[in-house]
C-alpha cells in the first residue's frame, strides 16, 4: 500500500475516535432531537435562538440545568404557525420549556398544579385523561409518553403549539 492510499485511510477512519452514537458519550438533548425528521421544523425554531440553543446543547447534568421540553411536532407548525410566532421565536420556545425539572411521563400523569415554563409567568396546564389515557397540555396538546431523554434534560413531542396565554385569544 502506498503512503498516499495509507494516509487517505487514515484520514477517513480514526479507530481511537469516539463514536458520537455510543451510549457512553454524554448527549444533550439537541443531540438526541436532532435527528428526528418529526422534529427539523421545531430544531430550525431553536437554532435560530442562541441562548436556548445554548441550554438544549449543554451537557452539563446539574440539577439548575436540567430541563422539560414540549417539542411540537411538524404538521403543528404546519397547521398552526402564525405572524405572532414568528416574530416571537424567544418566547415561544421557552414557553415550551420547563426549567430545572426533568419530568418523566408517569409523573407528568399525576401533576395537578401548573407547570411554570421559562417564559415569566406563564404556565402549562397538565390534564391526564384516564379513559383515553393520554396527556393533554393546555387542553389542546397530546403528549406523545415516548419520551426521548438526554443528560441535560427530557423531551415530548406534542401535536399543537402552545401558546402564551395572552395569545390563545
Amino acid at each position: 500500500m502506498s503512503q498516499q492510499q495509507q494516509q487517505q485511510q487514515h484520514l477517513l477512519y480514526e479507530p481511537n475516535a469516539p463514536d458520537y452514537k455510543t451510549a457512553c458519550s454524554q448527549q444533550s438533548l439537541f443531540d438526541k432531537l436532532a435527528p428526528d425528521p418529526a422534529l427539523s421544523t421545531f430544531m430550525d425554531v431553536l437554532t435560530q435562538v442562541d441562548d436556548i440553543f445554548q441550554l438544549i446543547n449543554n451537557t452539563d447534568n446539574t440539577k439548575d440545568n436540567q430541563f422539560t421540553v414540549f417539542c411540537p411536532v411538524n404538521s403543528a407548525f404546519r397547521n398552526e404557525l402564525d405572524v405572532y410566532t414568528r416574530g416571537h421565536l424567544d418566547e415561544f420556545l421557552r414557553n415550551h420549556i420547563i426549567p430545572n425539572n426533568k419530568i418523566d411521563a408517569e409523573t407528568l400523569k399525576r401533576l395537578h398544579s401548573p407547570l411554570q415554563t421559562m417564559l415569566k409567568g406563564e404556565t402549562i396546564k397538565v390534564k391526564y385523561h384516564y379513559f383515553s389515557k393520554r396527556i393533554i397540555l393546555n387542553d389542546q396538546a397530546i403528549v406523545d409518553t415516548n419520551a426521548i431523554e438526554a443528560v441535560n434534560g427530557i423531551a415530548y413531542k406534542i401535536n399543537h403549539l402552545l401558546r402564551p396565554t395572552e395569545q390563545q385569544n
